[in-house]
């Protein structure tokens, strides 16, 4: 669908980029075919040091706006690139994942169609991996609260807010925050504002070897979980609406930890960190990630057997 275009976009798509030279141009091209035509693309480059402008700049496209800044991580790239919208909306795409062609067409009808104001949006989307079936990703907007106070269902994949609100609440640019910054900012947001939910699934976030979600020094996922928590909980209105969800928060980072210590091998540091997840919250073994730690040991263990 074709809408015509104004001399405002109405929405605004960040990305956020550094050393994506080999995956930008695929994220970029879904980015332009849009069936929804109405928007600006705000690509920040965070001081990546290969080919990345000149994937961009070979491009030709009047939406397209390029800034390269010097490297202070992606909350901070994020950041520069919503101060620098004039979208009525800011949505979020990094530069390995794609938009589907009905990503800002669903979000639009979803907008005009709404009896309320939308304050902000998630649209459904889908992990996308070569070694197992994609699986969809979404979030309950009826008890939306507790589920974010289990983690983060929504990535920084189809979120889409006002451009007023966005402005007012930035993702922290802690750099030591990298990879839950997302998380302290929809905590922040949930406070304030319910979220509504489309789901339909309208976009695509690839797994590969190089997503620095996947990152294992335990000691940098210990200060994520102190500081994403301890970030939103500075707010008195976070106190007020996940006050209760505290300890639950914490339980299910621990056991976010785990899974990651376990994909690492550290199956010692992995099970502590999981026992104190459960000790803190027993609802954790109710949770896919618990039967996750215990896959991936076991595949651990019958790869070590046959090998010996």
């Amino acid at each position: 669908m074709n809408h015509k275009e104004s001399a405002q976009p109405f929405f605004s798509i960040v990305v956020p980029t550094f050393n994506r030279g080999d995956l930008i141009e695929k994220t970029i091209l879904t980015i332009l075919k849009q069936n929804y035509t109405n928007f600006e693309l705000i690509i920040v480059d965070d001081g990546s040091t290969d080919n990345t402008s000149q994937i961009v700049s070979a491009i030709n496209d009047k939406r397209i706006k390029y800034f390269y800044k010097q490297n202070k991580e992606r909350g901070a790239a994020r950041n520069f690139g919503i101060l620098e919208s004039t979208g009525d909306y800011v949505t979020f795409c990094d530069s390995d994942d794609i938009l589907y062609p009905d990503y800002l067409n669903n979000a639009f009808e979803f907008i005009n169609n709404s009896k309320e104001v939308v304050n902000w949006l998630h649209l459904s989307y889908e992990i996308l991996s070569e070694s197992s079936k994609s699986v969809a990703m979404s979030i309950n907007p009826k008890n939306y609260i507790f589920e974010l106070a289990k983690g983060n269902p929504l990535s920084c994949m189809g979120v889409f807010v006002k451009s007023d609100i966005i402005k007012v609440n930035l993702f922290n640019e802690n750099r030591y925050l990298s990879g839950s910054e997302d998380w302290e900012l929809w905590i922040r947001l949930a406070a304030q504002f319910p979220i509504k939910v489309d789901k339909r699934v309208s976009a695509g976030l690839i797994i590969h070897k190089g997503r620095s979600v996947f990152a294992t020094d335990e000691l940098k996922l210990q200060l994520r979980k102190f500081l994403s928590i301890g970030y939103a909980f500075d707010e008195i209105f976070v106190q007020e609406k996940f006050g209760k969800y505290k300890s639950l928060m914490e339980a299910y980072f621990n056991t976010y930890i785990s899974l990651h210590l376990m994909l690492d091998n550290k199956h010692k540091a992995s099970f502590l960190y999981l026992m104190k997840g459960i000790s803190q919250d027993p609802r954790c073994i109710f949770e896919s990630r618990f039967l996750a730690i215990f896959k991936y040991f076991l595949i651990s263990v019958l790869r070590i057997s046959k090998t010996s």
